[in-house]
């Protein structure tokens, strides 16, 4: 079974990460790696002629030891020291190394209330981390997931959307939640900004907004029937503003990365990077090509023979 990791710092924005991580292994009954960064400039010579960081990593062992104990209903809690001046790039070597399933992060400590506004650990995790990020606005841990949460999927008929979808659709199933799945498009008259349009343009606006609704009925027909309730929405605007306003209606928003790069490789792309930014909730990032990404948190261990 794949791993949780929770990637924290000495912050309020650690509790967030750690309040969500946490309902994230109780719902998949995975096991979590708690885990932090200390860093490594501060050296001292010993007398055996190494380096020592003093109390860098006393004060590290001090905090994971703190929050773990938001953890105790967790069977399985690893904590992790991780010795390195970037966190972003420990954090991913971790998440390669023990095959997590997921990482989760907080915030930045400078955002409103509310709202994910990464800071650098964050903004560099997203690009290229190799399993799907979860970024957990700040204040969540005071309110937490409710009892049968909403979840989001901004879904786009790509590989990246399909891999969201089949995210959101196993999150939903395991935290027993329900699923809305929001496909935006951009008409082609959005592309005139002035002058003078083709006559037919609101038959061609017409035709794309329908294509794209038939393409989301067939797609959401097809998900589990496990779900609680399950609704597919078209909407015609600009992707960025329109799934920033759903995140004000969803308890968790699940957004595909961009289209290209290292397969399973999460990188990010301009509508996910923008609503990262802007979202009232947390949202998990997942990387093309990896449809059981996330799912597989959710699967049960294998049997051993």
């Amino acid at each position: 079974m794949t791993k949780v990791l929770i990637g924290v710092d000495g912050s309020d924005r650690a509790e967030d990460a750690v309040s969500f991580g946490r309902a994230l292994a109780l719902a998949a009954g995975a096991p979590v790696i708690l885990a932090t960064a200390h860093q490594t400039e501060a050296r001292q010579p010993r007398l055996d002629g190494h380096l020592s960081h003093p109390g860098l990593r006393e004060e590290a062992e001090s905090m994971l030891a703190r929050l773990a104990l938001m953890l105790l209903d967790v069977e399985d809690v690893e904590r992790r020291l991780l010795a390195d001046h970037s966190p972003a790039r420990a954090l991913k070597t971790a998440a390669e190394q023990t095959g997590a399933g997921i990482i989760v992060v907080g915030s930045s400590h400078v955002g409103r209330l509310g709202r994910v506004l990464p800071g650098s650990t964050a903004e560099r995790l997203l690009h290229g981390a190799p399993c799907p990020v979860a970024v957990v606005p700040v204040g969540f841990g005071a309110r937490g997931l409710p009892p049968h949460p909403v979840i989001g999927c901004g879904y786009q008929a790509t590989d990246d959307g399909a891999a969201a979808l089949g995210a959101a659709e196993e999150l939903a199933v395991a935290v027993g939640g329900s699923l809305q799945v929001t496909q935006v498009v951009e008409p082609p008259s959005y592309l005139y900004d002035s002058g003078e349009m083709p006559l037919n343009m609101p038959e061609l606006d017409g035709r794309v907004r329908a294509d794209a609704g038939r393409e989301l009925t067939e797609r959401v027909g097809h998900l589990s029937a496990r779900l609680r309730d399950v609704e597919g929405t078209v909407l015609v605007g600009r992707p960025v503003d329109r799934l920033v306003g759903m995140t004000e209606a969803v308890e968790v928003m699940v957004v595909g990365s961009r289209g290209y790069g290292p397969l399973k490789a999460v990188l990010l792309g301009g509508v996910s990077g923008q609503l990262i930014r802007s979202a009232a909730c947390p949202v998990i990032v997942v990387p093309r090509g990896a449809h059981t990404a996330v799912g597989s948190l959710f699967e049960p261990p294998a049997m051993s023979v």
